[in-house]
């Protein structure tokens, strides 16, 4: 017969080949050493970088009744705008016609623009930068050329500012 001291012993025996067997035995198994998991902090995009993809996502925007209707994109441009004889307000009735001439015949279609490679530069004083970007028109042609205008930074935000004239450049 089995003593019971035997079984305990046993117990115990299998109990810690258990643990170190659960602990790598005691063999040279290398000790992993993780780094603190370092927190990681959004960048703040700068004003220009801001302005850039606001205003891209306003212009594509523009190829959907709900973005011609919102008047987001008005908030990209400055109270001030003037260029070729149109203004804000001028802005603002345009895009409400469109809108409504696009709820009335869904076929209508704003032209679907998108921007890349924005840059400004040529800042002033006063805060009137040079905005410099590469429009491209992906209809059937896929046209892309290069927009230069005016923008204000006012309150760390940029906003269209115009070429400041009442009639058309070409």
């Amino acid at each position: 017969m089995v003593s019971q001291r035997f079984i305990l012993r046993s117990a115990a025996g299998a109990a810690l080949l258990a643990l170190l067997s659960a602990c790598g035995g005691g063999s040279n198994d290398p000790i992993v050493v993780t780094a603190p998991v370092t927190p990681v902090v959004p960048v703040t995009p700068t004003p220009a970088q801001q302005f850039a993809t606001d205003y891209g996502t306003q212009v594509a925007a523009l190829g959907t009744t709900a973005g011609l209707s919102s008047g987001a994109i008005l908030d990209t441009i400055d109270d001030g705008f003037l260029d070729a004889g149109y203004t804000k307000p001028a802005m603002r009735s345009q895009l409400a016609q469109e809108a409504a001439a696009r709820a009335t015949n869904p076929e209508l279609a704003f032209p679907g623009v998108t921007l890349s490679d924005v840059a400004i530069g040529a800042c002033d004083a006063n805060g009137l930068c040079t905005m410099t970007a590469t429009v491209t028109n992906a209809d059937a042609d896929s046209t892309s050329t290069t927009f230069t205008t005016r923008v204000k930074l006012t309150a760390s935000k940029y906003r269209l500012y115009g070429d400041q004239t009442q009639a058309p450049t070409i």
